[in-house]
């Protein structure tokens, strides 16, 4: 039972890495036009997400202490809670803007790439705990990923 509930977070994870790019890519078209140094001085937490990195840290702290048993249930709640919050977000700041797949590609190319490195990293060690904190540290890299695509086509 506690393998259908990994693998329920981490289909469920795949679903949220998903969600979370298209906000980002909404959040990145919404603010085109300013500058990125305002930007940051302004909304510093588009850039770190405070809730990735809270879940983390949690989901952490269980790890050096719960029983093995609890925390497949701990990562689907953490990323359940994730996917009500992106969904919330879009819904409400970023529901009137539409994402062109032909030039938002490159967005897409670091979550697949994300994606890749999560599979392989489950293929390989075949451990899901450890698995489940790579793609709670792969949140972190979402947004960060964005705004450095963003500023290098700027540039060019």
């Amino acid at each position: 039972m506690i393998e259908v509930i990994e693998y329920c977070g981490l289909i469920l994870w795949l679903i949220y890495l998903i969600l979370l790019a298209n906000r980002e890519i909404s959040r990145k078209i919404k603010y085109e036009n300013e500058y990125t140094k305002e930007l940051i001085i302004k909304k510093p937490f588009h850039l770190i997400r405070i809730d990735s990195l809270f879940f983390l840290i949690v989901y952490l702290i269980y790890n050096n202490f719960a029983d093995n048993r609890v925390l497949p249930y701990l990562y689907l709640i953490i990323v359940l809670t994730n996917i009500v919050y992106v969904l919330y977000d879009i819904s409400d700041n970023y529901k009137e803007i539409k994402i062109s797949l032909q030039k938002e590609y490159i967005y897409y190319l670091g979550v697949i790439v994300l994606l890749v490195v999560a599979g392989l990293y489950l293929f390989i060690t075949r451990n899901l705990f450890n698995t489940c904190t790579l793609t709670l540290v792969l949140n972190l890299f979402v947004p960060i990923y964005i705004w450095l695509v963003k500023i290098l086509k700027k540039k060019q």
